[in-house]
Formats: C-alpha cells, sequence, structure tokens
C-alpha cells in the first residue's frame, strides 16, 4: 500500500457459474494434490464485492502498513528488502498461521487463506446478499483441493488451531485452479503482494499430509504467465495455502510441483492472485491488486 491511502478498489463481481472449463493439460503436473476442502457450486448469483486494501507497490511502501512489515529485514532506506529473509520470522509466521485454514472434502485435504472482500454490491441479487451475510469470511484454495464437492457444496469441513468453521464452497475456476470459500466466522485476512521478482524471499505455510502449520521457505526463481515458480518445497496437503513475500503479502496460491526423470529440481509453482480476476471475481482493468503477470 502507498503512503498515501486510496480509497478501496471496486474489483469482485463474481460471474454466473456455467460449465466448468474443461481441465488443461497443467493436471498432469500436479504433486500437490492437496486433500482437502469445501463445495458449494451456486451456479446463478452474483456476488458483488470490493477489496478492502490495495495491493502495495514494490520497494515504496510504509513499513508499517500492515502486521507483517515489522517483521521484514530493511533497506538503507528503511524499506522492508523482500530480497532477504525477514528480521523476526516468528512474528511473521505467527501473524501468516492466523490466517491459515486447513480445508476437507471427502478424502480430500488441503489448505486455504483468506482473503479480506466486501460485499454485495447494491445490484447483486438476494441470496448473494443471504449468502455473504451468513458466510462474511472469504477464503482462497484451489480448485483441485474441493473438486468432489462441485455438486455438494455443503460437504465441507474448514478447520484452524483446533476450531471448526462452518464453510461453503461459493464458486470455483477449474481452468485456473482456484476456488472461493465463504465461512461464517471471523478471520483475519493477509494482504496481497505486488507482482513478485526473481529472488524474492518466499515461504509457504499449510497442512501438507495432515500437519497444520508446516513451515516451507524458498525463493521466487521467475514467473510463466499465472505461475509464480518457487524453489519453497510443496508437499501433499500444500495446496490451497499461500506463498507469502517476506513482509506477509501473498504472492499467490500453492498449487503443483514437478517431479521426475527429466524434470527441473526444485519447481514448485503457486497461481499468481491476479488469476482470480479470470472466474471467481470481477476486477477493474489497471488495480494495483490485479497485476498482470503474463
Amino acid at each position: 500500500m502507498n503512503d498515501q491511502q486510496e480509497d478501496p478498489v471496486e474489483a469482485p463481481v463474481r460471474n454466473t457459474m456455467g460449465n466448468p472449463p474443461a481441465a488443461g493439460a497443467k493436471w498432469s503436473r500436479w504433486l500437490v494434490p492437496a486433500a482437502a476442502v469445501l463445495g458449494v457450486a451456486l451456479g446463478t448469483s452474483a456476488l458483488v464485492m470490493q477489496m478492502a486494501a490495495t495491493a502495495s507497490d514494490t520497494g515504496v511502501d510504509d513499513p508499517s502498513a500492515t502486521s507483517a512489515d515489522t517483521a521484514s529485514s530493511e533497506t538503507d532506506a528503511g524499506v522492508p528488502d523482500l530480497y532477504a529473509a525477514p528480521d523476526d520470522l516468528s512474528t511473521l509466521l505467527s501473524t501468516i498461521q492466523e490466517s491459515i485454514v486447513t480445508i476437507e472434502c471427502g478424502d480430500m485435504q488441503g489448505s486455504g487463506w483468506v482473503l479480506e472482500l466486501q460485499g454485495p454490491g447494491p445490484d447483486a441479487d438476494e441470496e448473494s446478499i443471504s449468502l455473504d451475510r451468513r458466510f462474511p469470511t472469504e477464503v482462497i484454495t484451489n480448485d483441485h483441493v474441493i473438486e468432489e464437492c462441485h455438486d455438494t457444496p455443503r460437504k465441507v469441513r474448514a478447520t484452524a488451531r483446533g476450531e471448526t468453521y462452518d464453510a461453503v464452497l461459493y464458486s470455483f475456476d477449474t481452468k485456473n485452479d482456484l476456488a472461493l470459500i465463504a465461512i461464517k466466522q471471523t478471520v483475519p485476512a493477509l494482504p496481497l503482494s505486488a507482482s513478485p521478482e526473481p529472488g524474492w524471499w518466499a515461504t509457504a505455510i499449510g497442512t501438507p499430509y495432515g500437519l497444520e502449520g508446516s513451515v516451507s521457505l524458498g525463493n521466487v526463481m521467475n514467473l510463466d504467465g499465472y505461475d509464480v515458480i518457487t524453489t519453497t518445497p510443496l508437499n501433499s496437503g500444500n495446496s490451497g495455502g499461500p506463498l507469502v513475500n517476506s513482509r506477509g503479502e501473498v504472492m499467490g496460491t500453492n498449487a503443483w510441483s514437478l517431479v521426475g526423470k527429466d524434470k527441473p529440481q526444485n519447481w514448485n509453482v503457486a497461481v499468481a492472485h491476479p488469476a482470480l480476476c479470470d472466474e471467481l471475481v470481477v476486477c477493474s482493468e489497471g488495480d494495483d491488486w490485479s497485476w498482470w503477470v503474463g
């Protein structure tokens, strides 16, 4: 976020859901099937939402803008260094973990992270308004985590730190492997990152193999379209959790890894958050929040 406070960005209007897009070649690349998640396919109502805060501009943010900023290394100019590990890693990880949710659906289990949106808008239908009132908190995860629940929306279990949340799958985007879940309980949201750069420090937090709160560390290797390629290790159950920079800002949603003979080493991928604008929310062109990485 910039030093000067900007008005909230009017972004998310959920598109009417039709048949999910056909699965692409990416499906064969998953190593992180993350067994878990939620489900609720409301295929008709559109939710108008507004971002509560815009993404920050790389290298020019106020270091006190978010609670995670205080844990970051700083340059000579007093700006947190996104290429370095945080000075106080324990504080940063504790802050991030407050916004991480474990998702379960059928035999699947994965991770999710809370994104703050506001809505619905004045033109929303009654069903959307009612749903928003009942489930005011949004959680992002991977579609492949909640795929089994596409037709059974309420067969979802979302938990964190011993608490079980009442959850529903609001919408999903099969092509970009993303899903939007809503829960009744209030959970703190994570801020969003500007477009990451190769070399940025990165961490993935989630529930691999059922181990809630697991942490892995690495760095951003590069970007390819919506793919944020990182050395941060991902395992089954990390799917749907956030890839976070040294300021505690989400760079993308962890999704898959490449493994096997003749495959790149340490090639782990998160889906950059601007992909949310393709199907799950409607974003205004040029918003800081919806930077394009292609």
